[in-house]
């Protein structure tokens, strides 16, 4: 593991803005944050454990042990702040996702993830053909949409998980009542202008969620910079994480993809591992498979909130870069100066007009 190749500073990256030992306000937020979302992650683990044979007692047994050592890490970090060092949101989705494998809960969301994606594939060719029966800027606006749209799936946050499991979202719905423009963080003028000129040589686009997220605004996202030449790299965890696609995912989806849509059968599209765990990134941190991939990228695109907006907000690259994501926390809304649902499209553009 090695630092991602399109760092323009390795040296001084850092990938998380707020230290929670040195903030105490923000401290308490996350670990009540945490210790909400601990139940969600039990729930649907011990919801697959079943599925698959295990008794009730067993599940709930490691559930048991996930709950116990997590809530031990989060209450001494919380009496003694400053015997760990530096620690950020990423550095509680590591804990969390320890001690869930320790418990044996190697991807508890993996029924649900394939719930979604079930759901949602059906949809994929009908917006497929919407996108393609626009044009220019109007296109490219309604990729974006799209992109912000999907990105609603969200297990990891409160309120969208508990949407979901109630009566689940709309996708075309969400998309018709975005927030209108000027957004949270809004460079899609500059983004736009950059589209329109010529094609990117090659697009590394670092993936979020299941469902929505990836099979109705990424993918369509990719599939539009493809359609123009441009060689899309679709880059995933190699764990699996929350309701986050990982590269296995990407991987066993993909013949299923094609079937529903063959127009992606023949264009540039491929995979790599970023050889990460979480839902927010390290860039830090990332595997050789994505770094030889990566290296003559001119585009870099950070979707979703954990990559984009609570990781890597100001992250500098030596290519184009985009951050894009629905904002849907309050908190992390509230520190950029929005409020939950915003919408976050930052470009900064490191190829010559």
């Amino acid at each position: 593991m090695t630092p991602f190749i399109k760092l323009a500073d390795p040296a001084h990256y850092v990938a998380c803005r707020w230290d929670l030992a040195a903030d105490a306000a923000a401290r308490a937020y996350w670990i009540e944050f945490f210790k909400k979302q601990m139940n969600t992650s039990v729930s649907l683990g011990i919801e697959s454990a079943t599925a698959r044979g295990e008794s009730l007692a067993s599940a709930s047994a490691r559930a048991d042990q996930f709950r116990a050592a997590f809530n031990a890490r989060l209450q001494t970090f919380a009496d003694h702040p400053n015997d760990f060092g530096r620690v950020t949101i990423l550095t509680f989705d590591a804990w969390r996702d320890e001690f869930l494998r320790q418990a044996g809960f190697v991807d508890p969301f993996m029924d649900w993830k394939t719930r979604e994606n079930g759901k949602m594939l059906p949809l994929l060719p009908k917006v497929c053909r919407q996108l393609d029966s626009l044009t220019g800027r109007d296109q490219i606006c309604a990729v974006i949409e799209g992109v912000f749209a999907g990105n609603i799936f969200d297990m990891g946050v409160e309120a969208t998980a508990k949407a979901y499991q109630e009566n689940g979202l709309d996708f075309f719905h969400i998309r018709s009542r975005l927030s209108p423009r000027p957004w949270l963080i809004d460079d899609f003028d500059a983004l736009a202008a950059r589209l329109l000129r010529d094609p990117h040589h090659k697009a590394v686009i670092f993936i979020d969620n299941a469902g929505s997220d990836f099979l109705l605004g990424v993918l369509c996202f990719g599939r539009w910079l493809a359609k123009r030449g441009t060689h899309v790299v679709l880059a995933a965890n190699e764990q699996p994480t929350l309701n986050d696609m990982s590269i296995h995912d990407v991987r066993t989806w993909w013949p299923r993809i094609l079937d529903a849509e063959a127009s992606l059968g023949s264009l540039p599209i491929t995979f790599a591992s970023t050889g990460t765990a979480e839902p927010l990134i390290d860039l830090s941190q990332v595997s050789d498979e994505l770094n030889d991939a990566s290296a003559d990228a001119d585009l870099v695109v950070l979707e979703g909130m954990g990559r984009g907006v609570e990781s890597n907000t100001d992250v500098d690259l030596t290519c184009d870069s985009l951050n894009i994501a629905m904002v849907k926390d309050a908190w992390i809304a509230s520190q950029l100066g929005g409020k939950a649902f915003d919408l976050a499209c930052r470009f900064r553009q490191n190829t010559p007009d």
